[in-house]
């Protein structure tokens, strides 16, 4: 009996240290139903990937919300619009419609890191990436770097609402709880 003992607690130790060295050495990320764990590991690409799948999923949405912004108000719709630190502006119904966009936009990107990121404190970091590259891309567009002070408003206000709820939203899912069993025990 004892040497079935010794034989079982053996084997549950290796086990376990084998599992140990399986999980550290394959960078294994684990996933549960509610609240999630992922072990902290530099991996360039799935930061590349979800770079990539953040500022896709920023220009999609913000394509869309200005094409029925532009349906709505009866505007032009042009790559300007996008691009053009010009259209962002207080003046007339066209740029208060692309403000609003910016601000949904904002607010649908803070939806993504969400779903893409899944981390609370890497939102910060995904935001002012996403932003960093619009601005390079608005100054290759425009030849000029923005100098519009209502476009670096709505854009620092982007960042802001964008980083905010993003946190939020990655910290109440980041909260649930995690599932250690398979089944439910009450107590």
């Amino acid at each position: 009996m004892l040497g079935l003992r010794l034989i079982s607690a053996e084997f549950e130790t290796i086990w376990r240290l084998t599992l140990y060295q399986f999980v550290k050495r394959r960078k294994i990320r684990l996933y549960g139903m509610g609240g999630q764990f992922r072990l902290n590991v530099w991996d360039p690409k799935l930061i590349t990937s979800q770079i990539v799948a953040v500022l896709s999923f920023f220009y999609f949405s913000f394509g869309i919300l200005l094409v029925v912004g532009s349906i709505v108000t009866g505007s032009d719709l042009a790559l300007g619009n996008v691009f053009g630190y010009k259209s962002v502006n207080f003046g007339d119904k066209h740029g208060v419609m692309v403000v609003i966009c910016y601000v949904v936009n904002a607010l649908m990107g803070s939806l993504a890191l969400c779903v893409i990121v899944k981390r609370t404190k890497q939102c910060l970091d995904f935001t002012t990436t996403t932003y960093i590259f619009h601005l390079i891309i608005c100054w290759m567009y425009n030849g000029v770097l923005p100098t519009s002070p209502s476009w670096w408003l709505m854009t620092v206000a982007g960042i802001a609402v964008m980083c905010v709820c993003g946190e939020f939203l990655c910290l109440k899912q980041e909260m649930q709880d995690i599932p250690l069993l398979g089944g439910r025990v009450d107590l």
